[in-house]
């Protein structure tokens, strides 16, 4: 039986450059649709040391304070631009005002979006990329309960957000005459650029149910019943504009609901 870890223990440590080049590769194939964790895979890497690297580099002092090239600069400014219209002015901002407030033409929008819709979509993508994707960074061997917990954190961080819940009533709004949007943007988030958290949760679940210390369950169904545990009476009082629980109150919900959930499944060991 192959013993806990030992696969990681034989890899070779990669020097920076071959880092890089890893980090680049994927990259590369996300920009032609691949997800994420079909673009880890294909370099060879987890899906935990590419965000892990990626978080690395972005604190290095040698790249945190160089300038980013030309198209990540625009492509940044439409992003953020088109955040600031959307929130002030729902779904019936045209591209035209985001391209105004960007500081390019109309027509460099749809050149990198295509449409409003997908820069809609990528808009809450991006922002469910910053408040999620250091959830996705964990240790590998470590406690269950504690990678639930700060998952948890996480994602109830995200559906607290004042800009995550001002996006979704959007979504909401228009879904009856734009009955597309909330898919687009769901898809993209879950899919192309980050892995969603329950696929995430999911493999450390079938991790542990491996080596005996879970029982069988299917762990996708299991994973997203432990996210709606905690986060589904959050959400709702966000959308309906009510005062959110205290953040004592919230930590206290996560910590019971990651009790039972892990006591239910019949965890034992860290």
């Amino acid at each position: 039986m192959r013993r806990r870890g030992s696969l990681e223990a034989r890899r070779p440590r990669l020097r920076p450059d071959r880092i890089d080049d890893k980090l680049a590769a994927v990259a590369r194939n996300v920009s032609r649709g691949s997800t994420v964790i079909s673009a880890c895979r294909a370099v060879g890497i987890s899906v935990p040391s590419y965000y892990r690297w990626r978080a690395q580099r972005a604190k290095a002092p040698d790249t945190a304070n160089s300038p980013a090239p030309e198209r990540d600069r625009i492509r940044e400014a439409l992003l953020s631009a088109a955040k600031s219209i959307f929130l002030r002015r729902g779904f019936s901002a045209s591209l035209e005002e985001v391209a105004v407030r960007a500081g390019v033409g109309r027509q460099t929008v749809y050149n990198r979006f295509g449409s409003k819709e997908r820069l809609f979509a990528e808009v809450v993508q991006t922002l469910y990329q910053h408040a999620v994707a250091p959830a996705l960074v964990f240790e590998r061997n470590g406690d269950l309960a504690a990678m639930l917990s700060e998952c948890g954190r996480h994602l109830l961080k995200l559906i607290l957000d004042p800009d995550a819940v001002a996006l979704l009533r959007i979504t909401l709004g228009e879904y009856r005459d734009h009955p597309h949007l909330a898919t687009a943007a769901y898809s993209i988030r879950s899919s192309r650029v980050v892995p969603n958290v329950s696929s995430v949760i999911a493999r450390r679940l079938e991790e542990e149910m491996a080596r005996g210390r879970l029982d069988r369950v299917n762990p996708v169904l299991a994973a997203e019943s432990f996210i709606g545990s905690f986060t589904a009476y959050a959400r709702h009082r966000a959308l309906l504009g009510l005062k959110p629980p205290p953040v004592d109150e919230l930590e206290k919900t996560l910590e019971l609901c990651v009790r039972v959930f892990t006591r239910g499944l019949g965890h034992t060991g860290n």
